[in-house]
């Protein structure tokens, strides 16, 4: 038998080009499908090699899927330029990513939020480190941990529920999955144009099968990334129902990240298989994602000087104190960890397939040192001007006296620890019965989760005056402007361990202080069981699924009501508990038709389920009576009901093509919203604001996709590799707003247009791709009036890869980010009153991979 490598495979074809694949009936006797591949070993085969191998992966699952699903294997990992596995998963249709620090986070699936999405880790369900969201990240997830990732868009019934957006699925590697032994490493330098740094990473992955019977598959990688961003943010006011264009700029930051970002992860894997019809197995996965994040900030408030018309959009500042002008050093460590341990199997039976497993996930966020030193100008009032002509405000000051550290004296420091646990234990048993093209299939889970959510701020005004001049360093390079003399996080922290005693909150501050650290804390539990009766029924060419699935959650918390003293001087806490249990039933359907010359028709109509978010749901009260204002937790929230349908109709071109064109409806009961009110008769005169329950929100969409080798090509072009994606959406949502009767509301998150392209080529030893990806705009958060509606201005990201082979174990590789050097932008209500605006530089990396 020749001997593959993960540079260059030998694949055989089971199936002549152009043919249709056989529609096996559930349940089939594995051994037969081997004995198909076995006879084939006479046909052609082509050699495949990085790019079109992972592409070839991708298509087989899609294809094979009962389900409505996209997916990306490992090999796609390593040729994209992306650092997690959320930037991984933008690349599928119908995907896109929400940014920190201009690297992706959250996964948005069809444009609905991250919140309502499911994640798991070798299909044990993931937490959040999220003190209030369920939205799971997947920037804490390096993509060298995977093997491959999928995205199920309409699950079966024999899936969790909680997916109306979509189930994310993070699989690592068995054994198995290769062949033979397979020592892969990599070793990489990347620089960030901004900071001018180089970071280092590395990675290796191990397995083998010992005696055909045990597997071992071993990953561990490691990155650290130094790199910074330039943002400015600028504050709009005007009134609640002026017009977008008319709102006038109140102040202006310009704020420097400089960021050191470590992750690690390691897998382990154990697969036995003594017999044809016995499977045991263990998956582990680990990640532990540092973010060290140093912040400088200048702050100048336009509004505390005399303001005065000199023109559309353009004022005259006077009597301008100096006091309005403020920097601020902020410096903070943030840990999250991440691990999931799965322990099951599988046994076959005389009349039944039995597959079981238990499983533990575990993820935490630390922030043990967040502290922030706020610092005033102290001096002679100024004057200056401010134009807001342009998309970014601009402003001239008399004096630059701002820019000296020595003419600032102290405000305040903050410090912001927090803590949150979230642990999962689970255990589920599946049970399959085959009959002639059919199969029954019926199964319990049960999922126990707590969390533990300790989030503190306190401000401390009292304590001996601090020279900013003392932690004064070089003026910080900023694409928007100056940010005047920088200051040193480093001389804070020391100074900040030598004098911490001698400072404290002033009596008015109490209260406050009390909301800051005790209102967001809770301890909660959610214990899901589930249980569900699918049937699978092979007619021709055509498949049917059909079944039901019943999941009852119940719920319980223990969170604080905290009531303020109108002078700030006193407060009370009382313990605030809250108990619910709900069910719900989810019936779906599901067909797929395998027709002549490679078309795929499938059809799904289905209900999913959402849980409300942690920090929506979860008791509390914080009562401050000197602002007037109130704001609840709303535990009495229903969960969100989706009814789903979907259309899809798929055209396979040989093994590595496909061309595909779906539609899909959601009809999302119960969506839940943030409201501020005043006429709760509980809370006479003072703004309430809480979660509820809004109308019915709606989502039509359509998604295209194609991708192929042009195989076609005379010699030396046929290397080339294609494809484009396109989402279009049209959402609709009431949000219950009293003041906004009769809007019309985009969902929040939601781009109308989602597209990804690439060109790639494969040849000679060269695999190179050209990747961009393009989100248009979408709404944020809304405010009191369209005018503070706002908005994320639309964003392409353009990569570029280039890998040659000098033998086939080794290859180096060269790899290119955000080429367009394009911004995360913010703006209020028109795109001409741009509210944050940063930047990131572009990103470049040499790397080289050995394969033994």
């Amino acid at each position: 038998m020749q001997t593959k490598t993960p540079l260059a495979i030998a694949i055989t074809l089971t199936l002549a080009m152009g043919a249709a694949a056989p529609l096996h009936a559930a349940g089939q006797d594995v051994a037969a499908t081997s004995a198909v591949a076995t006879d084939a070993t006479d046909l052609d085969r082509i050699e495949v090699r990085a790019q079109l191998e992972s592409q070839i992966r991708a298509v087989d699952l899609k294809r094979s899927s009962d389900a409505i699903e996209d997916a990306v294997s490992s090999d796609a990992l390593g040729q994209y330029p992306d650092k997690n596995v959320a930037e991984s998963l933008q690349r599928l249709p119908g995907i896109s990513v929400t940014r920190d620090q201009g690297e992706g986070r959250f996964v948005v699936v069809r444009g609905l939020d991250a919140n309502l999405n499911s994640v798991s880790i070798d299909g044990i369900a993931v937490g959040t480190p999220e003190d209030s969201s369920r939205a799971a990240p997947l920037d804490v997830i390096p993509s060298d941990s995977t093997e491959r990732l999928r995205v199920v868009k309409s699950p079966t019934p024999d899936m969790p529920g909680d997916a109306i957006g979509g189930a994310i699925l993070v699989e690592s590697a068995s054994a198995f999955d290769r062949d033979g032994r397979s020592l892969r490493g990599k070793i990489e330098g990347s620089h960030q144009q901004l900071s001018g740094e180089t970071s280092p990473k590395a990675a290796i992955n191990y397995s083998e099968v010992f005696a055909d019977t045990f597997g071992v598959a071993l990953g561990v990688n490691y990155q650290n990334r130094k790199f910074e961003s330039d943002n400015s943010e600028v504050e709009y006011d005007g009134e609640d129902d002026a017009a977008p264009g008319d709102v006038t700029a109140i102040n202006l930051q310009r704020r420097k990240y400089e960021i050191e970002r470590k992750r690690i992860g390691a897998n382990l894997n154990l697969d036995w298989r003594p017999d044809e019809d016995s499977k045991y197995y263990l998956r582990t996965l680990y990640s532990r994602f540092d973010d060290a994040e140093t912040r400088q900030r200048l702050i100048v408030n336009f509004d505390d000087a005399d303001m005065v018309a000199t023109g559309t959009d353009q004022f005259r500042l006077d009597d301008l104190p100096a006091d309005a002008i403020q920097k601020r050093m902020r410096y903070r460590t943030k840990e999250e960890n991440t691990f999931a341990a799965s322990l099951g199997g599988e046994n076959r039976l005389a009349n039944a397939v039995v597959d079981y497993r238990i499983g533990y996930t575990k993820t935490e966020e630390r922030v043990d040192d967040e502290m922030e030193a706020r610092f005033e100008l102290d001096g002679d009032d100024l004057s200056g001007t401010l134009d807001q002509r342009g998309r970014m405000p601009r402003y001239t000051l008399s004096s630059n006296d701002w820019m000296d550290n020595a003419n600032y004296a102290y405000d305040r420091m903050i410090l912001s620890p927090k803590r949150v646990d979230d642990k999962e234990h689970s255990a589920q048993v599946n049970v399959r019965f085959d009959d002639d093209n059919a199969s029954y299939k019926f199964g319990l889970l049960g999922r126990w989760r707590d969390r533990n959510v300790d989030v503190n701020e306190v401000e401390l005004r009292r304590g001996p005056d601090i020279d900013l001049a003392s932690w004064t360093t070089g003026t910080p390079e900023h694409r928007h402007g100056s940010l005047g003399q920088g200051m040193s996080s480093a001389l804070m922290r020391r100074y900040w361990a030598r004098n911490s005693g001698d400072y404290s909150a002033r009596p008015q501050e109490t209260g406050d202080n009390a909301v800051t650290s005790l209102e967001e804390d809770y301890v909660a539990s959610e214990d899901i069981f589930s249980s569900y009766a699918m049937g699978t029924w092979d007619i021709g060419a055509l498949r049917i699924i059909g079944g039901v699935r019943v999941e009852n959650t119940r719920f319980k918390a223990v969170g604080n009501s905290v009531d303020v003293a109108e002078d700030g001087e006193s407060y009370t806490v009382q313990p605030a508990v809250a108990n619910s249990s709900y069910t719900n039933v989810l019936p779906g359907l599901h067909l797929r038709y395998d027709a002549a010359d490679d078309w795929v028709l499938r059809f799904s109509a289905n209900k999913t389920v959402s849980r409300p978010s942690y920090g929506d749901i979860s008791p509390r009260v914080g009562y401050s009576r000197g602002d007037e204002e109130v704001r609840i937790g709303n535990p009495e929230l229903d969960p969100y009901e989706s009814t789903n349908i979907d259309l899809s109709v798929e055209k396979y071109i040989g093994s590595t093509g496909i061309i595909s064109l779906g539609v899909f409806h959601k009809s999302i009961d119960g969506y839940i919203v943030e409201t501020t009110r005043q006429n709760d008769p509980a809370y006479d005169g003072y703004d309430v604001t809480t979660s509820i329950n809004g109308d019915k929100a709606k989502v039509t969409g359509a998604e295209f996709n194609w991708q192929q080798q042009l195989a076609f090509l005379p010699p030396g072009w046929d290397g080339l590799l294609v494809g484009a994606s396109g989402t279009w959406l049209d959402t609709d949502f009431d949000p219950g707003l009293e003041d906004r009767e009769g809007e019309d509301f985009m969902l929040p998150r939601a781009s109308r247009h989602v597209y990804s392209a690439h060109v790639g080529y494969e040849k000679y030893g060269l695999s190179t791709r050209l990747a961009a990806v393009y989100r248009s705009e979408y709404l944020d958060s809304l405010g009191a009036g369209r005018a503070f509606d706002i908005f994320v201005a639309p964003n392409t990201q353009l990569d570029f890869s280039l890998d040659y082979k000098f033998s086939p174990r080794v290859s180096m590789y060269f790899e290119a980010q955000n080429l367009l050097d394009k911004p995360l932008e913010l703006y209020q209500g028109t795109r001409s009153r741009t509210l944050q605006m940063e930047e990131y530089g572009r990103t470049y990396a040499v790397g080289l991979k050995v394969a033994l």
